[in-house]
């Protein structure tokens, strides 16, 4: 029995079209872009991917209906507009995998599934955890395989080296390899921020801010806090629930390996 299966509501015609990661990590930086990219794009969903890797969980809906819905990643698109905008592909989701086995898992299926659009590049989301909170400065910091993108990226202002990244625990770290697997270029991006809350938003705006520049889109940042706090709610509940789950399995890191690690 398949463990992790995408299921595809419409089949977009898409260009090479530029996929984004953005699922729950570390200041849920990568949602949050991802969620800001879909409202501003009024992007469509078009498949829905479900995992057994998931935790086990059915969210009530806040209207209090008594409607529940499972945790799920959702894929949606958008259509460039005009010739200096790239078409894209945008994940978001409720969770990542509860399990290493499940993460691979889900970062092969992903790419897999984002591959027969022949896609032009991967960019995965999320944050750089300093243990600071006051942060003078909101840099982007980069992850990647290949040289000639650390060298692309590093021009623009992605900061690559003299970091103290030592880890990228999840789909952010993943999909890149996976990416790279197949032969697609791929890079991760991770706004600056203290890993102390539990949305940020400025370490959200830095991050939109380069993809908008970097892509060439027109979009209102003006909402971003507002949009950030819209999906507050949300985010408590599964993360309260996601760490009453793992609290007995995930292994305990050493005071002198928390400020490497980044989930997301």
């Amino acid at each position: 029995m398949k463990t992790t299966e995408i299921t595809v509501l419409k089949k977009p015609e898409l260009n090479n079209p530029i996929f984004i990661e953005g699922l729950p990590g570390v200041g849920y930086i990568g949602r949050n872009v991802a969620g800001y990219l879909i409202d501003t794009l009024k992007a469509e969903k078009f498949a829905e991917l479900h995992s057994f890797h998931f935790p086990p969980v059915a969210m009530l809906d806040s209207d209090k209906t008594g409607k529940m819905s499972a945790l799920k990643n959702e894929f949606y698109f958008y259509k460039a507009k005009n010739k200096t905008e790239k078409d894209m592909i945008i994940l978001i989701g409720d969770a990542q995998s509860m399990d290493p086995v499940g993460h691979y898992e889900i970062s092969k299926e992903v790419i897999n599934f984002i591959k027969e659009f022949k896609p032009e590049m991967v960019l995965t989301l999320g944050g750089f955890a300093t243990g600071k909170l006051d942060n003078k400065t909101q840099t982007v910091f980069g992850a990647a395989v290949k040289d000639e993108i650390i060298t692309k990226f590093g021009k623009k202002g992605i900061k690559f080296k003299d970091t103290n990244i030592g880890q990228i625990i999840g789909a952010s770290g993943l999909m890149v390899l996976e990416a790279e697997k197949n032969d697609i270029d791929a890079v991760c991006l991770m706004g600056e921020t203290s890993g102390m809350l539990l949305s940020d938003p400025k370490a959200t705006e830095s991050v939109l801010e380069f993809i908008t520049k970097y892509f060439k889109l027109k979009i209102d940042m003006s909402k971003i806090e507002e949009k950030v706090k819209e999906t507050g709610d949300v985010i408590k509940k599964i993360e309260s629930l996601q760490k009453k789950l793992t609290s007995q399995s995930m292994p305990k890191q050493s005071k002198d390996d928390e400020h490497l690690g980044y989930i997301g």
